[in-house]
């Protein structure tokens, strides 16, 4: 028969093998010479990554204790775009640490206790040693696009991204991602606008410089629910009839929206568009663009400062837009410009796993930058900060006394993880490393990371390694809370079927 304490530290146990496991997993990732994963699934479908949310979003994971981890990685990610590495990695390390606390008698609540008081302290530190970032919006780019595919035109690519988030307003929900094979990345390009991967329903439609409304519904016929019998004798008949009954009510409706663009204009519908209703508005002048998702029409009613009517009923007033047909590349799109702040990002590429990478990159970066735009603070990066908590944390463990000091001092082992990781993912000793940091933060260069070309310690100033601060106290925060939430767990217990 088990008892109660062999039950805790089975479920312990079992909860933090699963977290180092996921840790270990993404932990060869870390930093500006992290290594690639390459993920296949029963289809033979590849994904070759060292994005740390891409790898735990498609990971294949039954355990509870592992989603908790998961869970936290996909926190870091929504908030901050960037970071899901360091956080799998702190928890990983946090949760491993505190097996050597259990060895030594501390109860789980004790070192909860001292992680909580830890993760604040850490926070209020990392806290004052940021910087403002408007200088840097370009360097937090470049940090976040080393060691990534994106590296080889890494001056191109970071001045988009900077370029991006100032015509957005540091808005991240208003840029829009677009990728295109063919070219290499310097050929990618930043418009102020929407660009669709679309064309206009009919050749004949014109490039718009007038008015345009969108329409989140089709403009078709729907499937006719009444049970009514009509006997015809062929599909030419039947094409027919359908023309006759209909087209006067498609008409109307095309009437309906010429009133609303007199002078001609665009109109984007969710849906199918009628082909009755498309040729009517071509003859007064409207392009039509159909089938259109939802992301593309809120980037649109953001770029045009406008709502979609749910029906022809519903039609407000026309709007400004420039609307044309283009080709980029050798494919078709639907361009439109307007007076909202809404940024393309056209990405080129050779082949289309390569834009795949590419494109959670720029994600990435574009993500950051603007988070750094808008909380208007940046940290050196390189785990510097981590780092320099650490050693704030130990010179403060004795302020809360008893116990739980022990379990701070584990904590700011764990902090040191991420520069060791990073040393050690470049190949170099993370022992050393640390070692050497530590001496350079005592004596005051608090902005010292690992140096990954030559080994030992380098400043991140001078290298324009920066970080925004809430991803970095994000991180933390995350980290910590999954750590607590797992060490609160005594017991796993099936529970029954909804």
């Amino acid at each position: 028969m088990v008892n109660n304490g062999e039950q805790q530290q089975t479920a312990q146990s079992l909860n933090i093998r699963a977290a180092k496991a996921i840790a270990d997993t993404v932990r060869t990732t870390l930093g500006p010479a992290g290594m690639d994963k390459m993920m296949v699934d029963g289809g033979g479908n590849v994904i070759v990554t060292n994005d740390g949310a891409t790898i735990l979003q498609e990971l294949d994971v039954s355990h509870p204790g592992a989603k908790m981890i998961i869970e936290a990685a996909n926190t870091q990610e929504s908030m901050c775009y960037d970071g899901t590495t360091s956080t799998v990695v702190l928890a990983g390390q946090l949760l491993s640490n505190t097996e050597s606390l259990f060895e030594k008698g501390l109860h789980p609540n004790v070192i909860c206790k001292g992680y909580r008081q830890a993760a604040q302290w850490a926070v209020e530190h990392i806290q004052s040693l940021s910087e403002s970032a408007k200088p840097h919006l370009k360097h937090v780019a470049q940090t976040s696009i080393t060691g990534k595919s994106l590296e080889s035109a890494m001056e191109h690519v970071s001045e988009l991204c900077v370029k991006a988030a100032e015509l957005a307003g540091g808005d991240f929900e208003r840029i829009r991602v677009l990728c295109q094979p063919g070219g290499g990345l310097e050929d990618s390009t930043c418009f102020s606008g929407v660009v669709l991967h679309k064309e206009f329903m009919l050749p004949a439609m014109p490039t718009v410089q007038g008015k345009a409304l969108l329409i989140n519904t089709g403009l078709s016929n729907k499937k006719n629910e009444d049970n009514v019998q009509v006997s015809l004798g062929s599909a030419a008949e039947y094409q027919q009839y359908q023309q006759t009954t209909t087209r006067d009510i498609w008409v109307k409706k095309a009437e309906a929206i010429i009133e609303r663009l007199p002078e001609g204009g665009a109109v984007f519908v969710r849906d199918h568009v009628n082909e009755v209703v498309a040729a009517t508005l071509a003859k007064a002048g409207i392009s039509v663009v159909q089938r259109l998702s939802e992301s593309d029409l809120t980037a649109l009613g953001l770029l045009l400062n406008t709502a979609a009517a749910h029906t022809i009923e519903d039609l407000g007033d026309a709007v400004d837009a420039d609307v044309e047909c283009t080709t980029i590349g050798d494919m078709k799109y639907v361009v439109v410009k307007g007076k909202g702040e809404v940024t393309t990002l056209i990405l080129r590429g050779a082949t289309k796993q390569t834009l795949d990478e590419t494109e959670r990159g720029f994600e990435d970066a574009l993500g950051v930058v603007c988070l750094a735009y808008n909380t208007l603070e940046v940290v050196p990066g390189g785990g510097a900060a981590y780092l320099n908590s650490a050693i704030n944390l130990r010179s403060r463990a004795a302020e809360i006394g008893g116990r739980a000091q022990m379990a701070i001092d584990a904590f700011a082992d764990a902090l040191e993880t991420i520069p060791a990781t990073i040393a050690e993912n470049a190949g170099h000793d993370p022992l050393d490393t640390v070692l050497a940091l530590r001496n350079e933060h005592l004596s005051g260069n608090i902005d010292y990371g690992p140096d990954i070309e030559d080994g030992g310690t380098t400043s991140m100033k001078e290298a324009d390694v920066w970080e925004p601060l809430n991803l970095v106290k994000q991180a933390i925060q995350s980290a910590s809370e999954v750590t607590i939430s797992i060490l609160r767990i005594d017991d796993i217990i099936g529970k029954r079927g909804e």
